[in-house]
């Protein structure tokens, strides 16, 4: 074989299609090339490419669920791994990569980043203590509903984060229990996440897939999440009122208000200012999505180019804090879910839930609604999140079914679910980090019996809302 036969041959097999993996390995002939194929060879391979995809999946996605393996490193193998079996090209890798997505999230973190370098959020968290007179039920009840109204405008990972932080040093100033207020917020930055396109990231990631506006979320799952809010706030008081009736929060109060300064806001005005300005503006650029015809991908970008220009000298530091990891973790996800997406395994499953839900709407949307509810509770609601969307997108179009009220029902059971466990959400597992790290430990068997009440709670909220939505 010359030169010239063997690159004109060296991708075509028995079938005369293309190979997918061996197109750098030179072919040497043999005797087998010589009897006939029992199975067409590009049978076999798709076959063992859909084995070798779901198999990745599969093993990531354990990674992530016992945390043997940091997130991103987990899914920077499960790229790799799809890469060395030649699953993905390099450009359908980058092709699988939603930028919107990953856009809109580091543009939140620029800005989120701008403002807790200014003290805002500590001023805040200061301040509403103090409006509160730190009394224990107040404290309860205005540091939840401010973790759920910051989570509709904020990542709820940058929510729970200085909320917990604040939250500890008070109750611990107090000799209050801190667990009843970790576990009202941490459920809260999920609930209250819910309500927006930028609470929660699969709900970013909803909307880069769809196209669904800042004001679709609000009007769709607004009610949904308010109303969640104040039937988990009810049940973390009834459950914990003794222990904080039984804190002597009065006679703590008058020693610990002079410990509780405000925050430093003098040390960058500038920087304050700039940040809220930059925020108000995005928020209300989103809201007005379907007026000025702007993507939300582009105001959040374009708000944080502005800050990082005109936001002063701590810029570039703030820029090298952006979670980095987060967005590799992101983009990597994305990467293992196309590879089951090119291999046929979404189509197969949009094929099952359209044969068990059937053409019934209303059926559809509890069955979404539960089932990703309950596995929300148990594997991370981003890495699932990823898996479905594209499921729902085939499920229209192979089915011309309406699947505008699945969407919601998935936007609802991937947020609510997050709840179930410590594992159901990656503000859970920061949360739950942190307070641990200050010394208030919280096991997953303690969380689990808390959260599995309110994922209950809290979903049959939203079934019934959604029912009277899209049924009535």
């Amino acid at each position: 074989m010359n030169d010239e036969q063997y690159w004109n041959g060296l991708h075509d097999n028995h079938s005369g299609n293309r190979n997918t993996y061996a197109e750098y390995v030179r072919r040497v002939r043999t005797h087998l090339d010589c009897m006939p194929a029992i199975v067409p060879r590009t049978m076999m391979q798709i076959a063992s490419e859909q084995l070798v995809a779901l198999l990745i999946f599969v093993v990531t996605y354990i990674l992530l669920a016992t945390e043997y393996r940091e997130a991103t490193i987990a899914t920077m193998a499960g790229v790799a791994a799809i890469w060395a079996f030649g699953i993905l090209t390099p450009e359908e890798m980058i092709s699988y990569v939603d930028m919107n997505a990953i856009g809109l999230l580091f543009g939140t973190m620029i800005m989120v980043g701008a403002l807790s370098e200014a003290h805002f959020f500590q001023w805040l968290g200061v301040a509403v203590a103090r409006l509160c007179r730190y009394r224990p039920t107040h404290l309860l009840i205005a540091f939840t509903l401010m973790t759920g109204g910051l989570s509709a405008i904020l990542p709820n990972v940058t929510t729970v984060l200085f909320m917990v932080t604040i939250t500890i040093a008070i109750t611990e100033l107090l000799k209050l229990d801190p667990k009843p207020y970790v576990f009202s917020e941490v459920l809260a930055s999920n609930i209250g996440g819910l309500a927006t396109l930028i609470g929660d990231p699969p709900n970013m990631m909803i909307a880069t897939a769809t196209g669904f506006s800042f004001l679709d979320f609000l009007a769709n799952l607004g009610l949904i999440s308010l109303l969640a809010l104040f039937v988990s706030l009810a049940y973390i008081w009834d459950k914990f009122r003794d222990n904080m009736k039984g804190a002597d929060a009065l006679s703590a109060l008058q020693e610990s208000m002079p410990l509780l300064k405000m925050p430093d806001m003098n040390s960058d005005r500038r920087l304050l200012w700039i940040g809220l300005a930059t925020l108000i503006c995005t928020v209300t650029l989103f809201c007005l999505q379907d007026i000025v015809g702007i993507y939300p991908t582009a105001v959040a970008l374009l708000a944080a180019t502005v800050l990082l220009f005109v936001g002063g000298r701590k810029m570039p530091a703030i820029l090298r804090d952006v979670e980095w990891s987060t967005l590799l973790f992101f983009g990597s996800l994305f990467i293992v879910v196309g590879a089951l997406e090119k291999t046929g395994w979404m189509d197969t499953v949009a094929q099952g839930i359209l044969a068990f839900a059937g053409a019934n709407t209303v059926y559809g949307i509890s069955v979404v609604l539960w089932s990703f509810s309950l596995m929300s509770a148990f594997i991370n609601n981003i890495p699932l999140a990823a898996a479905f969307i594209p499921v729902l997108k085939t499920l229209g179009n192979v089915s011309g079914l309406n699947v505008y009220p699945f969407w919601w029902a998935l936007a609802a059971g991937t947020g609510l679910g997050g709840n179930g466990t410590i594992i159901g959400a990656s503000s859970n597992v920061i949360a739950i980090g942190l307070a641990r790290s200050k010394g208030v430990r919280i096991t997953f068997v303690e969380f689990a019996k808390i959260g599995i009440v309110v994922l209950v709670l809290t979903t049959l909220v939203a079934n019934s809302i959604l029912l009277l939505k899209f049924w009535v």
